[in-house]
C-alpha cells in the first residue's frame, strides 16, 4: 500500500509540475525545456525549496509566479507560487492535477465565467466565478481538475500556497509548445 501511494503520489506531483513550467512570472512566456524521455525521481521537499524562491517573485510581482519544470509525451509539469487569489480559467485541452507543496488556499470549481475571454490553444480566463464549489487545500492535499472544469485560485491575505502542477493533455489534442499556465 506505501509504495502505491509514493507512485500514485509521483505521478500527481509530475502532472502538477507540468501545470506551472519554465521560469516565467504570471504572462510572461519562456522557452520550453525539451521533452524529457527518461525516468525522473522527484523529491517534495526540494520543490518546496523551489517554490520558496518563486513565493518571493510573487510577493513582489502580481501574486503569481511559476515555472515549467518538464515536458513529457501527452503531459508537462509546473511549479507555482501564490500569494494571491487569481482569475477564473477553463484549459479545454488539459487536465490539471494540483498538489500542494506547502502553504494553504482555496481552489474553486465549477459554475460560471464571469466576463469569460477565449485565447489561444482552448485557454479561457475569466474575471472571476460565480456559483463555483470552494475546495479548501492545505499541505499534502491534491485535486483534479478536469479538461472543461472552470477553476479559481483564491488566496486569502496572509495565506501563500506553493503547488507542483501536472497537466495531462486530453487525447486528440495535440501537445503545443505553449504551457496552458495556470
Amino acid at each position: 500500500m506505501q509504495g502505491r501511494r509514493v507512485v500514485c503520489g509521483m505521478a500527481v506531483l509530475c502532472g502538477v509540475m507540468m501545470i506551472f513550467g519554465g521560469t516565467r512570472a504570471e504572462g510572461q512566456a519562456q522557452p520550453q525545456p525539451p521533452i524529457t524521455t527518461t525516468p525522473e525521481v522527484l523529491n517534495f521537499a526540494e520543490l518546496a525549496q523551489r517554490g520558496e524562491a518563486l513565493l518571493d517573485q510573487a510577493r513582489a510581482g502580481s501574486g503569481s509566479a511559476g515555472i515549467t519544470l518538464a515536458r513529457y509525451h501527452g503531459h508537462y509539469t509546473m511549479l507555482t507560487a501564490r500569494t494571491g487569489s487569481g482569475g477564473g480559467e477553463l484549459h479545454a485541452h488539459y487536465s490539471d492535477f494540483l498538489i500542494v507543496l506547502d502553504g494553504e488556499g482555496t481552489e474553486m470549481t465549477g459554475g460560471t465565467m464571469v466576463d469569460p475571454k477565449e485565447g489561444a490553444n482552448g485557454e479561457t480566463r475569466a474575471k472571476t466565478l460565480e456559483g463555483a464549489t470552494p475546495h479548501p487545500l492545505h499541505k499534502g492535499d491534491v485535486i483534479h481538475i478536469p479538461a472543461g472544469t472552470p477553476h479559481q485560485a483564491i488566496e486569502a491575505p496572509g495565506q501563500s500556497i506553493i503547488i507542483y502542477v501536472i497537466k495531462v493533455e486530453e487525447p486528440g489534442t495535440p501537445m503545443t509548445n505553449t504551457p496552458a499556465g495556470r
